[in-house]
Parts: C-alpha cells; structure tokens; sequence
C-alpha cells in the first residue's frame, strides 16, 4: 500500500491476528482504559452490522518485516467521505516515533489514493503519548465525552505527582472511574498545509 523510511503498509491477513496476539502487554497503569468504547451512534436498526462491514484494517511491519501495529477504519461514511480512525501498536515499538511515521504514510493515502476528505478519532485523554502524536500530525480536539470503567486498584492514586496532572481528565465516584476521550479531527486540506509546513 505504501511505505516510509522505518515502515511498511499493507492489507491486514489473517495470519497477522495471530501474530498480534503476540505482542506484549504495555506497562502503563491506564493502559486498561485507554480503549473504553463510545457509545453507539444513532445511525440505523442495522447500525452494528454497517460498522462491522465496513470496518477496514492494514498491518503495519518494519522494514525486516516484523509485524508492529495495526491500523484500521471503522464508521465509513462514503457520502461524506470520513471515516473513523483505529491505531494500536505493540508495547515494543513505542517511543520512537514509528507510529507517527507510520501514520504520515497512511494520511498520505487516506487523503489521496482513497480519496477521504475528513478523517476522525477518539482518544483517551490520559494517553498522553497517542494525544502528542496525533497533535503532531495536525489533529484538533473538536469535543468530548466521558466513559465509565469499574474502578481499579490498579490505577495509579492522583494524588502521586506523577500523575496529578490527569486529575481533570479523570473522575472517581462510588467504585466507578469515568475517563475524558477527546474527539479528535483532520481535513484534507488541513493536512496537505501541515504536510506542507513540515517541508515534506
């Protein structure tokens, strides 16, 4: 599909979902909140058949081919030409920038070869490196939402310093935590500017 200096993408198989179950788990204490899902969208009765359908998925392999991540569409609007972003990378190939990279790629085509006019996401605010990433790549925060967990001991306290700082992100109340998800957004053209900019 295409490729940058560090990444190769191409279709999702088959044989990747066993690889992937591979993959380590990832040593952060919200990571088990990281993906609370939305609530459903009033699309249609057949509203959980549509998004299954049109749910689209490309691996995301280094350059010796090894498998690192995943990237998907899901809420394929073909009218208005937007879809809904997934992206989820292995623990061990986080922190160097390659899920960035690997997405600069992807945009490329999203824009172009597909001919999307407006891509959209949801994150957890507390994901702080994927809120970075996105931001990079031109992403703005256009609204949010609130979802509930069941409340985990596992979860960091607030009041460590380390952490004090998602405190407005993150509400606690009778054995529940309720986490903020920024919707998140980018236009073509907004892109093809960034893109731009950066001198690519």
């Amino acid at each position: 599909m295409t490729q940058t200096p560090r990444t190769i993408i191409r279709p999702w198989n088959r044989y990747d979902d066993e690889r992937s179950y591979r993959w380590p788990s990832y040593n952060d204490p919200y990571e088990s909140i990281w993906n609370l899902q939305r609530a459903q969208s009033p699309f249609s009765g057949t509203w959980f058949n549509d998004m299954i359908s049109s749910r689209r998925h490309w691996a995301v392999d280094s350059r010796n081919g090894e498998l690192m991540g995943r990237i998907s569409l899901r809420e394929i609007d073909n009218a208005k030409k937007q879809a809904r972003l997934g992206i989820t990378f292995s623990a061990a190939y986080v922190g160097r920038g390659l899920g960035t990279e690997a997405m600069q790629g992807f945009l490329d085509v999203f824009f172009g070869e597909l001919g999307f006019v407006t891509m959209v996401l949801d994150v957890a605010a507390v994901n702080e490196r994927a809120v970075r990433s996105y931001r990079s790549l031109g992403f703005l925060v256009v609204d949010s939402d609130w979802r509930t967990a069941y409340y985990s001991d596992d979860l960091p306290r607030l009041d460590n310093p380390v952490y004090a700082h998602l405190a407005p992100h993150i509400r606690t109340s009778d054995g529940t935590v309720a986490i903020e998800f920024f919707e998140m957004q980018l236009h073509a053209e907004q892109w093809r500017a960034h893109r731009a900019l950066r001198g690519r």
